[in-house]
């Protein structure tokens, strides 16, 4: 009796020894422990010591920057198990360890598999768990800090690390981050030592984040976008939101600032005094106020600026007009402190209308792509260069607007957006795809994260990253809480924290399809009923706007004008950005040492899940070489259309389809050909308003059409003198047309030889 009382206690504890140890979950398979130590998200910027460089942004030239990019130590496993478990030991040896690049994706650093999938997850769906096929990388890098910060507080920011990284500095544990393509940021003042100092990072390629992050892309890890460590004074500009809207006439401008002032602890200067201004593109201040402040027991206290700005030059994709923002903080007795940051900012208001999208008061029509951050060398990592590259592409071939598909991007793209003028939807990144997206198949709500109480704060965390961090750029008029990820009680938590925190624009989420927390509709591939079906209904009280249309795969955009064709059809039909951008390959060497651009089951992932050529599927190639179909989506895009009103005649409509920008910044020529050849050519001018049209009349020499003939007119629009900037050179063909005037030269040949000649000779037969 006694010993079978012994069994069942021992049984009993065993059960209950088994459920608990069911429950514990390790840090990277726990969707409620979203980091630890991390700073909270704010608005890019560094601090610098003159006005100067503020206006310059040059991060390389602020004291209080210190980069860490460059060569680290590393080491790679397969499988999680298999790590160095004791990674931040200061007197580990690593002699035996590698080198790598930060930033990089290490798959491209000859460590571990490239996968690229769409939809199914490259590790087992069991969320939130991963498996023991988990890649861990590990990384070390030895610095020093300069003397002159001894007395600020020291921040390590990493741009954006793929996978969930465990940091410590000098063998002590700093903190952790999942949430990879925002800012994760520790405060390591209190771990730093005298001369050389230990950083050292491990990075899992699953985690439970992962979950969130089923973008169809390659699936590449590691420390990805810049490291770098930067000092602020005890008490310091640590956040600001600028507004720079436009009043209802849409004439003066309005500005607004708050800004943070944060007080570490030791600090001892209380008082301090911000000034906020505002300069032109001459350097001519066109405003500036300046408040005095007293620091309490909160760590953060807000000023807030505010003021009118006369006849403000309005930015928008056309007019890109930017003013320098200077933000001075001066704080201390006896030693004065003083720092300077800032950013451009452009005046512009983002409304929705009458069902309409407006962009200071007017309609805009969207002639958008979507866009991954890809580089056919450096994977994820990207330059300046290729940033740039893309813009000139895209301004060339008419587009207007991007998506950005399905993440936040590097700052610097945000950046040049602003200075270049293109319209952006800042996304967040979360697309749970393998657990099932709205409006494509059945899926079990019951385990999908969107709709589970216990995920709901990662949800949240990354769109709130997102909105803090990008909320001061003029080129962002939309947010976009996600991409195929269900519609569950989170995302309509997020539309209504978005629209408290920032109500200077549209959020838009294509899996609300019409529900109310979604300012846009915005469908994927909607069928053509449907948008003719929407363009007929009058009482719609949102733009249609496509958030993915006109898949690009291979050699396509074909019938491309028919979507137009409807978009323009109706008030509240504006467009919509096409999937995608670039082909994203991997370039490549074959075994014969012959370029190519590897994709889906290439660079040993043959075994592995993969969607093959499907990450193939841009407007450019993966060297930015324009397909055939990036000219056909450049003709319907272009923002002048020619129309035949009585061509016999040499008359011609021009219609501006610009939002903001009149035909007479731009050069109109004409050519007539016979059977080909120009016989006559000439220029005219055009002058008309944005979204107007006009007739215009062309000299054809009649006494030069008197036989039987064909004759063609072409019609071009360069880039003249007054509209050629860095990205559209001068000349630069923004729209063409041609008309048919009379005759038909291949009808004239068939008539000529109406009868079929045959030829027979020894070896073959001719026909002619």
């Amino acid at each position: 009796m006694f010993s079978r009382l012994v069994s069942l206690c021992t049984a009993a504890l065993l059960l209950v020894n088994s459920t608990v140890f069911s429950q514990i979950k390790n840090d990277w398979e726990n969707p409620q422990l979203l980091d630890v130590n991390k700073e909270a998200s704010h608005a890019s910027f560094m601090l610098f010591n003159s006005q100067q460089d503020v206006v310059a942004d040059d991060y390389g030239k602020s004291p209080f920057h210190q980069s860490l990019n460059g060569t680290w130590k590393f080491t790679y496993v397969d499988k999680y198990s298999d790590r160095i478990k004791d990674f931040y030991r200061t007197d580990l040896n690593t002699g035996a360890w590698k080198e790598i690049a930060v930033p990089s994706n290490w798959e491209l650093q000859g460590f571990g598999v490239p996968i690229y999938t769409n939809i199914v997850y490259p590790h087992p769906k069991n969320p939130p768990y991963i498996g023991e096929n988990n890649p861990v990388g590990t990384y070390r890098k030895e610095f020093t800090v300069a003397d002159n910060w001894n007395d600020k507080e020291v921040i390590l920011h990493f741009g954006s690390i793929s996978g969930c990284a465990f940091i410590y500095v000098n063998g002590q544990k700093v903190g952790m981050t999942k949430a990879s393509k925002t800012a994760a940021e520790f405060n390591i003042t209190n771990y730093l030592q005298k001369g050389k100092n230990l950083l050292a990072v491990q990075v899992f390629r699953w985690h439970d984040g992962s979950y969130l992050e089923d973008q169809d892309f390659w699936r590449f890890s590691g420390i990805e976008r810049n490291v770098f460590l930067f000092a602020m004074p005890k008490a310091t500009v640590w956040d600001y939101f600028l507004k720079a809207d436009l009043d209802p006439q849409y004439k003066n401008g309005l500005f607004s600032a708050d800004v943070n002032v944060r007080q570490f602890a030791g600090n001892d200067q209380n008082n301090g005094t911000l000034t906020v201004e505002l300069f032109d593109k001459q350097g001519k201040k066109i405003f500036s106020q300046k408040k005095e402040y007293v620091l309490g027991k909160d760590s953060i206290q807000k000023v807030s600026f505010a003021g009118t700005i006369k006849n403000v030059l309005k930015w928008s994709g056309e007019t890109p007009n930017l003013y320098n923002c200077v933000i001075t903080n001066t704080s201390g007795k006896g030693v004065v402190t003083t720092t300077y940051t800032g950013i451009k900012v452009g005046f512009r208001k983002v409304e929705i209308k009458s069902a309409q999208l407006l962009v200071n008061g007017v309609p805009i029509e969207v002639r958008g792509v979507n866009r991954h951050e890809h580089d056919a060398v450096t994977g994820h990592t990207t330059s300046r260069e290729l940033m740039l590259k893309d813009i000139q592409l895209m301004k060339q071939f008419n587009i207007n607007a991007v998506r950005l598909s399905h993440y936040p991007n590097d700052p610097l793209w945000y950046k040049l957006c602003d200075e270049y003028g293109l319209y952006l939807v800042d996304e967040a990144n979360i697309e749970t795809h393998g657990m099932g997206a709205e409006f494509q198949a059945w899926f079990d709500k019951t385990k999908h994260p969107a709709y589970l109480a216990e995920w709901a704060p990662a949800h949240l965390d990354r769109i709130k990253r997102m909105v803090e961090r990008d909320k001061n750029h003029a080129s962002i008029i939309i947010w976009s809480l996600g991409n195929e990820c269900g519609n569950g009680p989170v995302f309509h938590d997020a539309y209504k924290w978005i629209k408290e925190r920032d109500n200077s624009r549209p959020v838009q989420f294509e899996q609300a399809g019409e529900d109310w927390n979604t300012d846009i509709v915005c469908p994927m591939y909607p069928r053509v009923g449907h948008m003719k079906r929407y363009a007929d209904d009058k009482t719609k009280t949102r733009p249609y706007i496509m958030c993915e249309y006109s898949h690009a795969m291979g050699n396509s955009n074909g019938n491309f004008r028919e979507y137009f064709d409807i978009i323009r059809s109706s008030k509240h039909m504006q467009g919509g950005f096409i999937w995608d951008w670039v082909d994203q390959g991997v370039q490549t060497k074959d075994l014969n040492g012959k370029t190519f651009y590897a994709y889906g089951g290439d660079l040993g992932a043959f075994y592995w899940q993969n969607d093959e050529n499907g990450v193939a599927d841009g407007l450019v190639s993966s060297d930015r070489t324009p397909d055939p179909g990036l000219y056909e989506v450049k003709k319907v895009y272009q923002p002048i259309d020619f129309y035949a009103k009585d061509i016999a005649k040499g008359i011609i409509t021009v219609k501006n389809r610009f939002d903001f920008t009149n035909t007479n910044q731009y050069n109109f020529a004409y050519a007539l050909l016979r059977n080909g050849e120009t016989v006559h050519a000439g220029v005219f001018k055009a002058d008309v308003l944005p979204h107007a049209e006009k007739d215009i009349t062309l000299e054809l020499p009649a006494d030069k059409m008197n036989d039987d003939a064909e004759y063609m007119l072409n019609i071009v629009a360069t880039v003249s003198h007054q509209s050629e900037t860095a990205v559209l050179p001068f000349n630069h063909v923004i729209a063409n047309e041609q008309f048919a005037v009379k005759g038909n030269y291949f009808q004239a040949i068939v008539a000529a030889k109406s009868e079929l000649q045959i030829k027979k000779e020894t070896d073959k037969i001719t026909f002619q």
